[in-house]
């Protein structure tokens, strides 16, 4: 399994974001990350004030902050899990990539369990960002996610 999503890693591309400083924007309550395992209580409850994600307008320095990286970092392990990655959101480069290794990749990040917790831990540029995920089968990995100024993950790497 460690084999497979270091080969993951290395056909990748990950490098630094164009975008301008981050802000906090709270992704809160969203229908679409209900099923995470996370409290989004905590976070504020626009679900429950009847306000729906889609509506908000995002700019660039939205899509460089820690809480959107892991809101999208979570949908995507998931995909990835469930063998259903979600191209739409990936550039071009890094759809390829993952549509070549999915085969391998699939069964290898299924194996490791639902996710538990994923910790934020670094920012190594604006945009780019390190988590320390923990999955039920008590493996623990670093996935490290770039996301550009037009909401596209340009970047994801497994160690």
């Amino acid at each position: 399994m460690k084999r497979a999503l270091l080969v993951l890693a290395a056909a990748l591309a990950f490098g630094t974001a164009g975008a301008a400083a981050a802000q906090e924007h709270d992704h809160a309550a969203h229908a679409d990350h209900g099923g995470h395992g996370q409290d989004h209580a905590a976070h504020g409850d626009h679900a429950a004030q009847g306000e729906d994600h889609s509506d908000h307008a995002h700019d660039a320095a939205h899509f460089a902050t820690a809480r959107h990286a892991e809101h999208t970092l979570r949908d995507t392990i998931a995909d990835l899990q469930a063998g259903t990655p979600d191209y739409d959101t990936m550039v071009p480069e890094l759809a390829d990539a993952v549509r070549t290794q999915s085969a391998a990749m699939t069964p290898a990040l299924a194996s490791l369990g639902e996710l538990q917790t994923l910790e934020h831990i670094a920012e190594p540029a604006v945009g780019s960002h390190q988590f320390r995920a923990t999955f039920a089968s008590g493996q623990v990995l670093t996935w490290s996610i770039a996301i550009n100024d037009e909401n596209k993950i340009r970047g994801l790497l497994i160690q």
